[in-house]
Order: C-alpha cells, then structure tokens, then sequence
C-alpha cells in the first residue's frame, strides 16, 4: 500500500510541474499572443518527450532522476530560443547600425562639410564606446561650423573616454569627478570601495533577504515535508498533498 501512495503521490507531483509548465511556456503564451507556430511546434513536441520520459519513470529503477530529467526539455528549449532570438536581434542592430555608418561615411566623402553627417557617424562611434573615434568626428564637425552642441559632445565623449582608461571616476553622491587613483571622493567622502558594497546591499535588501531565507529554509522545509510525509497516516498525507497542489496552482495562475 505504502509502494502505491507514493507512486500515487509521485504522479500528482508530476503532474502538477507538467501541468505548470504546458501553462507558463505553452497556453499563457498562446492567450496572449506571444507564440509563433514554430515556438508553439517545438514547445509540443518538448512537451510530448516529457509526458513520455514521466511515464517511463514508473518502470525504471532510477525513478526520481527519470523523472526529474522529464521535467527539463521545455525550460531547456525556453532558454535555447531565447538565446537565438537575442542573438539575431543583436546581429540585426550590429547590421543595421553598420549600415547606417557605411552611408554617413559614403556622404562624409561626397559632402565633406556635411556638419550632420559627422555628428551622425561619431554618435554611431560613441554608442560603440569608441570614444577615440567619436571624438575625431565630433571635432570634424566643430571645424566646419562651432556649434555648441558639438562642443557638449566632444567634452561627453573626452569624458566617457577618461573614465574608460581610469583616469577619473565620477562618484555617485555628489556627481563630481575624482582621479582615477583615489578611492574616496575629494567633496562628500564617498568610498567606492566600501560604501559600493552597502549601498548595492541596501538596494536588493529583499532580493537578498528572499535569497537568504531560501538556502537557509529550503532544506529545512524538504526534510519537515518528508517527515510529516513519514509519520501522517496514508490519508491525512493525501488531504495535504492535494492542499499543497491546489495552493501551487493557485499561487501560480494568480502570479
């Protein structure tokens, strides 16, 4: 009786991270519109070779890791599209932005005092953080005609290139510029070595309080689980896993 509870229970949970899984990569997706057929094609097809490697857990000694290996193919795919789309969608502004330089190059050399096309191909230049080269376009252009926001951009760019060597950091504070070889700040005593560290702790206090509590109750939860799992009797162990399911699926769709 013991063998079948916990076969039985061992299917609901099963059940439950599979159900949670068509729910979040496949028909959340689908109701909002956010799925294309082939995503939707793969994202099946993942789902078909977990609901068959879950069902040949039941007959394979290693159960558990069958089992827990049936529950990675949609993450998996979910993170393997992810990666491709990105990486297409940085090759298709590296692409474009290519472009756009070739054809401020090519009017720079029919229009040598075209004053936009210059600000145009060193912006390009300093969205690169080539400021070297973003400096030289910036200073082309201040040549042919002063204007002032030239002249800002070519301090900008002086600037972000002192930084970028280390010559200067900017503190955070009070917004004023430092040597590169001071770690306090000459105006407000800023310390970008210490007060960096506190400061990023203040600002995911809850992020790391959340973290925290997981690595420190995690475990104590899973052992409590199995022990409560342990000591109840066959149907007070029923009732509260089905509890723990129904309280899962609702955080989960409520989420």
């Amino acid at each position: 009786m013991a063998d079948a509870y916990f076969l039985g229970l061992w299917l609901g949970i099963g059940l439950v991270i599979l159900g949670i899984e068509f729910y979040y990569f496949i028909l959340a997706r689908f109701i909002e519109k956010d799925l294309t057929l082939s995503e939707g094609l793969i994202f099946i097809f993942c789902l078909t070779i977990s609901v068959l490697m879950f069902i040949k857990s039941f007959f394979s000694q290693d159960m558990i890791m069958v089992g827990v290996i049936s529950f990675l193919p949609l993450p998996a795919a979910d993170i393997i599209i992810n990666f491709i789309l990105s990486s297409k969608e940085k090759i298709r502004q590296r692409m474009e932005e290519e472009r756009s330089l070739n054809d401020w190059l090519y009017t720079i050399e029919k229009q040598p005092d075209n004053l936009n096309a210059y600000v145009s191909a060193g912006d390009i230049y300093f969205d690169r953080k080539n400021y070297e080269k973003a400096i030289e376009f910036y200073k082309k252009a201040y040549q042919i005609m002063e204007m002032p926001y030239v002249l800002q951009r070519i301090k900008t760019a002086e600037k972000e290139l002192k930084i970028q060597k280390g010559i200067i950091w900017v503190c955070p504070e009070c917004s004023f510029d430092n040597q590169g070889g001071v770690n306090n700040c000459k105006y407000c005593g800023y310390s970008r070595i210490d007060k960096d560290i506190f400061k990023e702790i203040r600002r995911n206090k809850k992020e790391i309080i959340k973290a925290s509590t997981i690595i420190v109750l995690g475990p104590i939860a899973v052992i409590l689980f199995w022990v409560l799992y342990i000591i109840m009797p066959p149907y007070l162990a029923l009732i509260f896993t089905i509890i723990v399911i129904y309280l899962t699926i609702k955080y989960f769709t409520t989420y």
